[in-house]
């Protein structure tokens, strides 16, 4: 069972709303509160004058009822749920005027109940609170002590929508998941073909700290400029001087005629090792 509940005005749309055929295939009243009060349009009627006298610009409390589709709600288990909703939400019985109406569509019932917020005795308009959680609360008392069904939870849908085409279905929710799917089976899932079942991306975890990579600097003046004509590389000093140093250490000729010390021609054997002598 499911109660979606709303707080809004407009009498006369409401009235229009509850009245209105439509694709309904029929429509009853049940209830009218308001003993002077013999349709729904004076019901409403009297709601409005009863609020206008007040700063209350929503006075409109309406609640839907949907029962399962193979599922009948009498009168007496509607009048349960509803004088439940009201304690609930805080509604004292008798206070408030109130309106039932039923209504079937494609062969489902349900049912729309709506309150004046404003208490006939006080004058004042009492705020339900998170009336969409009491709602909620509701309707699992009521499946319990009436013995209706129980709709999937969303979390156990979503989970199924997602693993159930592949196969693969959590062990902690298997046993659940499947006493749920023998109650409430589930349509074939159809899934278009250009949009194919993705593989679940796993993130690595990240160390406590991990060093940032340096970037090097782009030179900004070498960019437009040609390989061919660009600086060649030099040494540094000190580096030219070790290796010259080097060079005469190892009696290496070869490395100093690069960078232009030549030698006497008779001693000197380029690639070989020299005796240069005292």
């Amino acid at each position: 069972m499911f109660i979606k509940s709303h707080i809004r005005g407009g009498y006369r749309a409401a009235a229009d709303y509850l009245k209105d055929v439509g694709k309904n295939e029929k429509i009853r009243l049940v209830e009218i509160s308001d003993h002077d009060a013999k349709n729904l349009d004076e019901a409403f009627h009297n709601m409005w004058t009863v609020a206008s006298n007040t700063r209350c610009k929503k006075p409109l409390h309406h609640i839907s009822i949907n029962p399962f589709k193979d599922e009948r709600l009498t009168d007496k288990q509607l009048m349960k749920i509803v004088e439940r909703c009201e304690k609930k939400y805080g509604y004292k019985p008798g206070d408030h005027q109130r309106v039932i109406v039923e209504h079937i569509l494609d062969g489902r019932q349900h049912f729309h109940v709506m309150w004046n917020r404003v208490n006939l005795t006080t004058g004042r308009p009492v705020w339900p609170g998170h009336h969409w959680k009491k709602s909620k609360q509701v309707c699992r008392e009521m499946e319990k002590e009436l013995g209706l069904k129980r709709p999937m939870p969303r979390r156990i849908k979503r989970i199924l929508l997602k693993y159930v085409a592949t196969g693969i279905i959590p062990r902690s929710l298997s046993r659940y998941v499947l006493n749920l799917v023998r109650r409430n089976p589930l349509k074939p899932i159809v899934r278009p073909r250009h949009r194919p079942i993705q593989p679940i991306r796993v993130r690595p975890e990240k160390p406590a700290y991990y060093p940032s990579p340096r970037r090097r600097k782009k030179r900004k003046g070498d960019q437009n400029i040609p390989d061919s004509e660009k600086m060649p590389f030099r040494r540094p000093e000190w580096e030219t001087a070790e290796h010259i140093a080097w060079a005469f250490d190892n009696h290496r000729a070869d490395v100093l005629a690069q960078y232009g010390i030549y030698l006497e021609s008779e001693t000197v054997n380029l690639g070989h090792h020299v005796d240069f002598g005292p």
